[in-house]
């Protein structure tokens, strides 16, 4: 028996058509439209009538057509109605289950970070953390995901304010700190290698509104009773990347770019 096809050539050309549309700074005429989406004439002349009956486009001298405010009618409603906790709450969860480590939502709250949610470990031996409390950013995975996505006035009140050291391995000087912030935007993720306390490593990535703003940060503290850092980010690194992207997605945030691998 041949495999049925729900897909439908029609919507998926029309949805490429919208998506030009809003792309596009000017508005386009038919002949171009069609050689940038390679459609015929005629089949480029029906989506516009179409979405033109229906208030998507507007139509101007040429004829040239540009998208209509109709779209964000709509689609502002669901990103009204859809808040980072609630973006979160599914792929936090989901995380949670699949690694049994010590996994959180945080958000910038002036020049600290702010625990939106925490799933505790699975293990005997736990992590703590307290949903509610604030964290300092520059020696945390997830504070320099925030921080490295802040801008530079951030880093220098923090500068002012002076780097606390917790362990041996705190960064507490400016010129650290921008090498390594330079690396979590290139690489994508942030790491903390016994920087906030001994025998605790973790791995977060950004979260993407649909401005490309970051709105946030997911990652999962696991112990080095369990764990190298090399284990954890094979291990465990991907799910929180994957995570990341999930929750971004719902916010609205179209990716652009992959993270290929991840290296420390």
């Amino acid at each position: 028996m041949a495999k049925t096809s729900y897909d439908v050539p029609a919507v998926r050309k029309a949805l490429r058509l919208i998506e030009l549309l809003c792309e596009s700074e000017e508005p386009l005429g038919v002949s171009d439209i069609g050689q940038r989406l390679k459609l015929n004439k005629n089949m480029t002349f029906r989506l516009l009538r179409t979405l033109h009956a229906e208030g998507w486009i507007v139509q101007e001298d040429g004829p040239k057509y540009r998208m209509s405010l109709r779209p964000f009618h709509h689609t502002s409603k669901p990103v009204a109605r859809m808040n980072l906790r609630t973006a979160a709450e599914g792929p936090l969860h989901e995380l949670w289950r699949s690694a049994g480590e010590s996994t959180y939502l945080v958000v910038l709250d002036g020049n600290r970070m702010l625990v939106l949610d925490h799933l505790d470990s699975t293990r005997d031996v736990r992590i703590a953390a307290k949903v509610g409390a604030r964290y300092r950013l520059h020696c945390a995975a997830p504070g320099k995901v925030l921080l490295a996505h802040a801008g530079r006035s951030l880093l220098e009140e923090l500068a002012n304010e002076g780097f606390h050291r917790f362990t041996v391995h705190t960064m507490t000087t400016i010129d650290e700190l921008r090498e390594d912030l330079a690396k979590i935007i290139e690489r994508g993720y942030a790491l903390d290698l016994e920087e906030y306390a001994d025998g605790l490593l973790c791995f977060a990535v950004p979260i993407f509104d649909y401005r490309g703003q970051v709105v946030g940060a997911v990652g999962i503290s696991v112990l080095t009773l369990y764990y190298t850092s090399e284990r954890m980010i094979e291990v465990l690194g991907s799910k929180v990347i994957a995570t990341g992207k999930r929750i971004s997605a719902a916010l609205g945030h179209a990716e652009k770019t992959e993270v290929l691998a991840c290296r420390g």
